[in-house]
């Protein structure tokens, strides 16, 4: 748990007042999570910004140090629904405890027709629609 842990609880940290600054930023856990992963990891994958996020719940993202900062990212590459949305995880709880992940590109996986059935319906044209859903920009090009 971060230094701010102790007095936010995960439920409030949606409602904390954000941004509040607690060390400098990086601050020193930061800073050595930072150096690990230069020591650990592949200098082919760049970072923007030395920012170590510990938790999220709503807007509000908590550093490993226990600053706060308000999320405007939109949780890149995936959905701006906000962290640890309940709905999202009860949603990510089910579908875990049914079956975490299977290739949808190499086998007819339920889940994925009936999600592009959903998006067909919803596409704002009078045309057949037909979906296709992928895990990242390059995949889509």
């Amino acid at each position: 748990m971060s230094a701010a842990g102790a007095d936010i609880e995960l439920e409030g940290l949606a409602a904390a007042d954000a941004p509040r600054l607690v060390t400098s930023v990086p601050g020193p856990e930061a800073m050595a999570r930072v150096e690990l992963d230069r020591r650990v990891t592949s200098p082919s994958l760049p970072r923007a910004y030395p920012f170590v996020p510990g938790r999220g719940s709503g807007s509000v993202l908590e550093d490993v140090d226990g600053n706060l900062f308000l999320d405007l990212n939109a949780g890149i590459a995936v959905a701006s629904t906000g962290h640890c949305h309940p709905r999202i995880v009860e949603a990510v709880q089910q579908q875990a405890a049914e079956l975490l992940h299977y290739s949808a590109s190499d086998f007819y996986l339920p889940i994925y027709a009936d999600v592009c059935a959903r998006l067909d319906e919803m596409a704002p044209f009078s045309r057949p629609a037909r979906s296709f859903l992928t895990n990242s920009g390059t995949e889509a090009v």
